[in-house]
């Protein structure tokens, strides 16, 4: 008996917070896409932070775009080491979930 009642009460508790999630995402329908914004930028910034000081990818000049934890690399690199090591680079980083590549080598003129 004490069983069900604590069981019932559990039961209770999670509907009545399910409920309220819904509601607060009904209130605010934009939050998530501002969190989600928020979380692209901050990879963003590391992705393009580790690119840029690593020494193996000296010369080489980047774009980079984080969308949904989709990381889009392009630009221009020295030659087929560098694009590998920017490819590889990019999908280390903790949130990536995939690396578009985008890049090109840029033969010396």
């Amino acid at each position: 008996m004490i069983k069900r009642k604590l069981f019932l009460t559990c039961a209770a508790t999670l509907l009545i917070s399910g409920v309220g999630f819904t509601a607060f995402a009904i209130d605010h329908p934009g939050r998530s896409s501002v969190v989600v914004q928020n979380a692209d930028i901050a990879l963003n910034e590391r992705v393009e932070t580790l690119l840029r000081t690593d020494i193996g990818l000296a010369g080489s000049r980047f774009r980079i775009q984080t969308r949904g934890g989709v990381v889009i690399l392009g630009g221009g690199v020295p030659d087929e080491h560098a694009l590998n090591r920017a490819l590889d680079l990019a999908s280390s980083v903790r949130g990536v979930r995939e690396v578009s590549n985008e890049l090109e080598i840029e033969f010396p003129k």
